[in-house]
């Protein structure tokens, strides 16, 4: 069994707004931000997270506090597909804005909508142009949440859909319907974070479609994953088994579903604690590696088998 993995970085209180920098002109027409930062202390890096088709920007706070806690500014956009948002721009979905609705994929007419956003190019584009706002925004941001305006090792990251933004701001290259091969790399991001990622033949992306995502990458999935047109957790792995070597690193749990054990407070799926907390080590020590430059997280990584904790997963790395 793979020791625990101890963070070189001590643990802290979590400060967490939601608003920041609502109405600025520097988001344009995005909504604000919600973020999640260590309390008093600076942060020594920062991670942009992409939510899920359908999530938005609150969610994810198991996860996102951990970094938090442990010295890292998190930073999340809600994009236009959030289904608060759908439901607003598209009443005769039937939809009250005001309710719950985070069981939407539960019911076929509002989840078949759902995936045409999630395969609708425009779509695509608009989540990287928001991301692109928020990086621009980073020392209205950073002031906001009184962190120092110095420069910061950044980290893309997502779930999803959010994997999708987050792999092509990471250097994953698609093919746009009616224009050909498009690459979207942001070089502020240092790494990024796949949370049940997509591979080849949905959103553009094709073989080759990796090759210039060199930076360090941690993809993450789960043997009960399945993608939105049905390809399998071996579908899932693409983005890691296509990308060109060097501190690379995939895991998948076994048994893990789309929601990875449980990743936000109201995912649908059953929460499943081992894998929950294996997630939460596994990207924290990813962060310690490569935002924080820590040898001994590198070493952790690279000292994994079969077993983080209590979970089995398959661990690799190149």
């Amino acid at each position: 069994m793979t020791a625990v993995y101890e963070p070189v970085f001590e643990a802290a209180g979590v400060r967490e707004a939601h608003g920041v920098l609502a109405g600025s002109a520097a988001l344009g027409e995005a909504a604000a931000l919600t973020c999640r930062w260590p309390e008093g202390r600076a942060p020594r890096g920062f991670v942009v997270f992409c939510h899920g088709l359908g999530s938005n920007g609150r969610e994810y706070g198991p996860l996102s506090r951990n970094w938090a806690r442990h010295g890292y500014l998190v930073i999340h956009p809600t994009f236009s597909d959030a289904i608060d948002t759908v439901a607003r721009a598209e009443p005769q979905l039937g939809l009250d804005p005001q309710a719950d609705n985070s069981r939407w994929s539960l019911q076929p007419p509002v989840r078949a909508r759902m995936h045409e956003i999630l395969h609708t190019p425009a779509r695509w584009l608009e989540r990287l142009a928001v991301v692109g706002r928020v990086m621009d925004a980073l020392p209205e941001i950073f002031a906001a949440v009184g962190a120092p305006s110095g420069p910061l090792p950044g980290a893309i990251a997502g779930h999803s859909f959010g994997a999708y933004t987050a792999q092509l701001l990471a250097g994953a290259e698609i093919d746009m319907p009616g224009s050909g091969p498009r690459g979207f790399r942001d070089p502020r991001f240092s790494a990024a974070i796949l949370l049940s990622a997509q591979g080849r033949d949905q959103q553009g992306l094709r073989d080759r479609s990796w090759d210039g995502m060199t930076g360090p990458v941690l993809n993450v999935t789960g043997t009960l994953d399945r993608g939105a047109r049905g390809g399998d957790w071996h579908w899932k792995c693409e983005p890691y088994e296509l990308a060109p070597a060097g501190n690379k690193y995939l895991a998948v749990l076994d048994g893990g579903d789309h929601f990875l054990g449980g990743l936000t407070e109201r995912d649908p799926h059953t929460h499943v604690p081992a894998q929950q907390e294996a997630v939460r080590r596994v990207t924290l020590a990813f962060l310690d590696a490569f935002l924080g430059d820590s040898r001994p997280a590198r070493d952790w990584l690279g000292s994994i088998r079969d077993q983080v904790g209590d979970c089995k997963l398959m661990f690799k790395h190149k």
